[in-house]
């Protein structure tokens, strides 16, 4: 079928204003004036994402966005953006309409590594954030050698010597030694196999479990968590939806992605329950810890996420 005709909108106010959302995950956040929308019935923000094999472009992806409303603007929030697209072109469109007629805006590009090299060349940007900045872009670049991915145009590349001094040296990067099982409990109904972080949009902890002596219903199963946020508040985190882990029978995990960029050193305390009754032992554990005995590019991206996790506590501080 024919493709209808969108109509540019005339208005060349209509710009999109880009921020990005460090806190937790790596989210590109557009911002538009409720006043420049105030004329038009609907809108949505259609970003289109580059797909990438290797160093080889493949395809693309289209992400709608919808609008939240803050105060006078419409906020656009893209999540779920990865280490390893960081140095991706973002194409934003608004689309519009207006009695029954479509507007788009004129295509505006973006990327994380944008963001982070406007920051290092303002003048007006304090030291930790061009620091914060600078670690973001050599993480993203660690995380696409460690993937292979666009290994050919690394986030950090354009950095010159001046945002690199920025950074702290990798090789001085310490992680933590928080991994002890607690045996708190007589007979444990489920046992504790491992953990492992997945380093996606968020930095995510799963935690491995082995159920095979649990008799209820695994949907049942949920893992608390308690820790200290960076300002050192007390904080707690229920996990539901254990998933089967592997092929060994009764294996399940749990994946917690709830901690703050500034967080990565704090220490979890996590336990399994069914109900307010607990099955398992606590079990502490750091996701700096998992940084330890690594070698390779793996010991470079775990050295470049916990730097950039110490210039987010940091800058948040």
């Amino acid at each position: 079928g024919e493709t209808e005709v969108k109509e540019p909108v005339e208005d060349g106010s209509l710009k999109l204003s880009h921020s990005l959302n460090l806190a937790s995950d790596i989210s590109v956040n557009y911002a538009v004036a409720t006043s420049l929308l105030q004329d038009y019935d609907s809108y949505y923000l259609e970003c289109v994402l580059p797909v990438y094999e290797g160093n080889t472009l493949v395809g693309s992806r289209s992400v709608i966005v919808t609008p939240v409303l803050k105060g006078n603007y419409y906020y656009f929030t893209l999540l779920g953006v990865t280490a390893v697209n960081m140095n991706d072109t973002i194409t934003a469109t608004l689309h519009l309409t207006k009695d029954g007629a479509e507007f788009v805006t004129e295509a505006e590009e973006y990327s994380v590594a944008t963001y982070a090299y406007a920051q290092l060349a303002k003048a007006s940007a304090s030291d930790k954030l061009k620091a914060l900045c600078a670690s973001l872009l050599r993480y993203g670049a660690s995380a696409q050698i460690y993937k292979n991915y666009r290994t050919d145009s690394l986030a950090d590349s354009a950095m010159t010597d001046a945002h690199r001094a920025y950074l702290t040296e990798l090789s001085a990067v310490t992680f933590g030694n928080n991994n002890r099982e607690l045996g708190d409990l007589n007979s444990p109904v489920v046992l504790w196999v491992g953990k492992s972080l997945l380093l996606d949009s968020k930095v995510t902890l799963r935690y491995v479990m082995n159920a095979a002596s649990y008799t209820g219903r695994i949907e049942d199963l949920t893992l608390r968590i308690s820790y200290r946020d960076y300002t050192g508040a007390e904080k707690t985190a229920t996990v539901t939806g254990a998933q089967p882990y592997g092929t060994a029978q009764g294996r399940y995990c749990f994946d917690f992605d709830g901690l703050l960029a500034a967080e990565l050193r704090c220490v979890l305390s996590a336990a399994v329950y069914s109900g307010n009754t607990r099955l398992s032992n606590t079990l502490e554990y750091s996701v700096d810890t998992y940084g330890n005995n690594k070698t390779g590019t793996l010991d470079s991206l775990c050295r470049a996420l916990i730097a950039y996790s110490d210039s987010a506590l940091s800058y948040f501080n």
